[in-house]
C-alpha cells in the first residue's frame, strides 16, 4: 500500500452494494455533496440494473450512508483503447462523500471497490465526467492515473463545462486491486 502513498482513515466505516432501503440516503447525501441532483427514478433504474457497482459507505457509529458510488457499464467507442472498435467501459456516473467524512480515504475506496468489481467484468476502460472546476474530484480521478481526455461545453445545468476523464483497465488494475485487498484484508468490505 506505501507505494500508493495512501492514508486511509476508515475507523468505524465500512463498504458494501447499495441495498434497496439505502436508497433514500444515498439521495441526502448527493444533495448535500453535489449540485447535480438525480431523480429518484435515475438512482432507483441504477441500482437495478447495475447493483454489482453501486457502493455504499457507512459509519456503524450512526448506522447510516455517509458515501456512496453509482456506476453503470457503457458499450461502445473507446476513449484510449485506439486498437479497439468498440468496447465495454465502466462509467463512473456519480460519487459522493458528506463533507466530514471527507479526506479519510472514503470516495478511494469506493471508487476502487466499484472498478474492481467492473474489471472482474470485463471492462476495458473507465471513465467519468467531472465539473472543469471541481479540482479535488480531478486530483482524485488522477491518482487513479485518469487523463482528461475532452471537455464538454455547457454539460451541467449550470452551464459549467465538463472534463471527461478516462483510463485503461490497465492503468488502473493495480491501484485497484491493491486498495481491495487492502480493504477486504481489513474487514472493511461486507
Amino acid at each position: 500500500m506505501d507505494k500508493y502513498n495512501l492514508n486511509f482513515r476508515l475507523e468505524n466505516i465500512f463498504f458494501k452494494r447499495c441495498d434497496f432501503r439505502e436508497i433514500p440516503s444515498v439521495i441526502y447525501v448527493n444533495r448535500e455533496t453535489l449540485p447535480e441532483n438525480y431523480s429518484r427514478y435515475t438512482f432507483l433504474s441504477i441500482w437495478r440494473l447495475f447493483k454489482d457497482y453501486f457502493w455504499v459507505a457507512i459509519d456503524d457509529t450512526i448506522d447510516d450512508v455517509i458515501g456512496y458510488i453509482m456506476n453503470k457499464i457503457d458499450k461502445g467507442r473507446p476513449l484510449l483503447c485506439e486498437d479497439e472498435h468498440y468496447i465495454k467501459k465502466g462509467h463512473i456516473f456519480s460519487l459522493g462523500v458528506l463533507a466530514k467524512y471527507r479526506r479519510r480515504g472514503i470516495a478511494s475506496a469506493l471508487f476502487a471497490i466499484s472498478t474492481k468489481k467492473m474489471i472482474d467484468d470485463g471492462i476495458k476502460e473507465v471513465f467519468l465526467e467531472v465539473r472543469v472546476s471541481n479540482m479535488p474530484a480531478i486530483t482524485l480521478y488522477k491518482g487513479f492515473k485518469m487523463k482528461i481526455v475532452g471537455e464538454i461545453p455547457n454539460y451541467y445545468a449550470d452551464g459549467e463545462n465538463a472534463y471527461i476523464m478516462a483510463a485503461k483497465k490497465s492503468d488502473l488494475i493495480d491501484k485497484v486491486t491493491n486498495i481491495f485487498e487492502f480493504l477486504q484484508n481489513n474487514h472493511k468490505i461486507k
